[in-house]
This record gives structure tokens, C-alpha cells and sequence, in this order.
């Protein structure tokens, strides 16, 4: 997803190192929390280039969202696992 995509770095800048102390829920819900605003930035951007309805805008959001959130705790376990094998090394 597109929104989700270009919001990947902006949300990367605002998530903190205390994430990987988290429980999964936990992760999910402060990722949730700090890409809300880097969302809407892309969503105030797609709304004005294709001119969306809301019904439209807000399944877009959801649906970003959750992209958002699956591609950061990617990102969390793909650093974990990283740090784990140059540990064993």
C-alpha cells in the first residue's frame, strides 16, 4: 500500500529504542500511537491529489495503519534477530 509505504520513514523517526522491551500488544499499540500523525500528513496529501470521499479516506486509513504497524514490527524482529547472530558471533 502506498500511504503505508511513504509513511514508513516518518514512522521509523519517531519510534524509540523502548519498543523492543515490549510485549506484542504493546509494540502494536505504541506504533499505532506514534504513526497517527505521520498518517495523517499522507492521507491530508491523498485526499487532496485524488480528491477521496471519506467512506473512501477512512478505509485507506485503516487499512494503511495496519500496514504501518505490520511493517515496523517487521522491522523490529528483522533488528532483533539481527543483533542476536552478532552477539553469537
Amino acid at each position: 500500500m502506498e500511504v503505508a509505504r511513504r509513511s514508513q520513514d516518518g514512522v521509523a523517526a519517531r519510534l524509540g529504542p523502548s519498543m523492543r522491551r515490549m510485549t506484542l500488544p504493546e509494540c502494536r499499540g505504541y506504533i499505532h500511537a506514534r504513526a497517527a500523525a505521520v498518517l495523517e500528513v499522507e492521507m491530508d496529501l491523498l485526499e487532496k491529489q485524488i480528491g477521496c470521499g471519506a467512506n473512501l479516506a477512512a478505509a485507506v486509513r485503516q487499512r494503511a495503519m495496519s500496514e504501518i504497524v505490520r511493517l515496523a514490527i517487521g522491522n523490529l524482529l528483522k533488528a532483533t534477530r539481527q543483533a542476536s547472530l552478532r552477539k553469537a558471533a
